[in-house]
């Protein structure tokens, strides 16, 4: 393998991000393309702008659904124009490192290689497990015999990852994330205040005044289409309702998470009982969301800084590290 040149790629559902091996060079946009017809409109940020906004003959959309690849075609269109817009990726000479949830199929695995293939040369595209790039992230010794237990809370999925001799030994990607988390919003809003709001809205509600256990109680103005008169209207939404509506589906997450340490063989068990579980993801940072998962698993939970940029942080470490290398795999494999 040649790293002399190569990228980190986090593509998420909701946001790509990519940052060079230096770690300087940084570039977040959004996931998204809108077109009418076959005809491209705008694409990341800019389609971002348009989304919610746009008359029914323009479709702006997500090229990914559950963390895996749903149109390889606009997929394609969007990972090309944003690795064209990173000003040090040399297209001949570079490679991209991209992570990807840990249960894909290889047909799943195969689509991020193809979407990659028109830009890049073939055996430049390496592939590295979530919870390995989290746990490489917060400096875990990964490559050891000991357990490790991952839990990234993103837009579209929660991937939980029990780690061990570099491998993911049990993992687990539940369709339950920030978009879960903003639909239970909007229909909160329209049941309880009879308005109705956008998911960009609803966005808004939960990174402002979602909490888990105790929280202050304050307030946020959304503005929306009455239910009935369908006349615009506004309200004041209060900070516990948003609260209230969120918890059932952060509730099947916990859950999972005590499945997953349920089914975890006992040697690998005990490391986690006594290491803890590492919570990261853009989600993670509901206010006093460690403090809960950590009193309904009955395991000390630790919130890793800046959640949101985790997996890329890891992947620019392994890039750096020839020892780590070893974890990336090309799509063959």
């Amino acid at each position: 393998m040649f790293f002399t040149n190569m990228i980190g790629v986090d593509l998420g559902t909701d946001t790509l991000k990519l940052r060079d091996k230096s770690g300087q060079q940084f570039m977040e946009s959004r996931n998204m393309i809108a077109r009418r017809g076959k005809r491209i409109l705008a694409v990341g940020n800019n389609a971002y702008d348009m989304y919610e906004k746009n008359p029914t003959s323009v479709q702006v959309i997500r090229p990914m659904t559950g963390g895996v690849i749903a149109s390889a075609e606009d997929m394609e269109h969007v990972i090309t124009y944003t690795l064209r817009r990173f000003t040090t990726f040399s297209q001949k000479s570079a490679g991209i490192c991209i992570a990807v949830p840990s249960q894909v199929t290889p047909v799943e695995q195969r689509a991020f290689y193809n979407v990659c293939n028109s830009t890049l040369s073939p055996g430049r595209i390496h592939l590295v497990d979530k919870g390995i790039a989290d746990a490489i992230s917060i400096g875990l010794p990964v490559l050891g015999p000991e357990g490790h237990m991952i839990v990234n809370i993103g837009a579209d999925t929660t991937e939980i990852s029990v780690i061990s001799d570099g491998k993911v030994i049990i993992g687990r990607t539940l369709k339950e994330g920030g978009f879960t988390l903003d639909e239970d919003i909007v229909t909160m809003v329209r049941r309880k205040f009879n308005i109705n709001i956008g998911r960009r809205t609803a966005e808004q509600l939960k990174n402002n005044l979602a909490f888990m256990i105790n929280g202050p109680r304050l307030e946020q103005k959304v503005f929306g289409i009455h239910t009935l008169s369908g006349l615009p209207k506004s309200d004041m939404i209060p900070a516990l309702a948003v609260s209230v509506a969120v918890l059932a589906a952060i509730d099947r997450i916990v859950d999972e998470v005590r499945q997953v340490v349920d089914r975890t063989p006992p040697m690998l068990r005990q490391d986690i009982f006594r290491e803890g579980i590492f919570l990261t993801g853009g989600v993670s940072l509901i206010q006093n969301l460690p403090m809960y998962l950590q009193k309904e698993v009955s395991l000390p939970v630790y919130h890793i800084q800046d959640p949101k940029n985790s997996t890329i942080r890891g992947l620019v470490t392994m890039i750096n590290q020839k020892e780590l290398h070893q974890l990336m795999r090309s799509p063959r494999q």
